[in-house]
C-alpha cells in the first residue's frame, strides 16, 4: 500500500512540475517535386517533461486541402543564449480526400528552436522532414513552421 502511495505522490509531483504549453503556427510545406511552399497553418498542444517533450499539432493546409494531425516527440539537445534547440521526431496522420489508401500514416524528423519573450511566452520556429515509404509519397517534403507558445 506504502509503494502505491509513494508511486502516486512521484506521479502527481511529476506533472506538477511540468508546463503545459499551447501555440499557434504558420507554416510553409515544400513538397518533393515543388519549388513553392504550400501555406499552412495550426494549433499546438504540448507537455514538457524536463528535457523531453509531447506534442500533440493540427494543420490545415487549404491550397491542397490537407489536414495533418502529428504527433511528435522532442529532446532538448542545448540551450545557447537563451535559445532551447529541441530535436524532434513522430508520426503525421494525412487527410486528404485525394489520398483513397489506407495507409496515410508519415513519419517525421526534425529540429525546433524556441525563444522566450517573457515568463510564459516563446517564439518557436521547426523544421521537420515527413516521409512514407508507400501511398502518401506524393506528400513528402519538408515543412517550416514559425508560432508562438504560451506556457501554463
Amino acid at each position: 500500500m506504502k509503494k502505491v502511495l509513494v508511486a502516486a505522490l512521484l506521479a502527481v509531483s511529476a506533472i506538477g512540475a511540468s508546463a503545459l504549453d499551447i501555440g499557434v503556427v504558420g507554416s510553409g510545406e515544400f513538397v518533393k517535386g515543388s519549388h513553392r511552399p504550400v501555406d499552412g497553418m495550426g494549433l499546438t498542444l504540448g507537455q514538457q517533461f524536463g528535457a523531453f517533450s509531447a506534442t500533440v499539432e493540427a494543420d490545415r493546409q487549404s491550397v491542397t486541402n490537407v489536414n495533418k494531425f502529428s504527433l511528435i516527440g522532442g529532446y532538448d539537445v542545448t540551450k545557447l543564449a537563451g535559445v532551447t534547440v529541441t530535436a524532434k521526431a513522430g508520426v503525421a496522420y494525412l487527410d486528404n480526400q485525394a489520398l483513397i489508401h489506407s495507409n496515410r500514416y508519415a513519419g517525421l524528423i526534425g529540429a525546433g528552436v524556441s525563444y522566450p519573450v517573457a515568463k510564459s511566452v516563446a517564439l518557436t520556429a521547426d523544421y521537420l522532414y515527413q516521409a512514407d515509404r508507400n501511398t502518401v509519397h506524393q506528400l513528402d517534403g519538408s515543412t517550416v513552421a514559425v508560432g508562438a507558445r504560451y506556457s501554463f
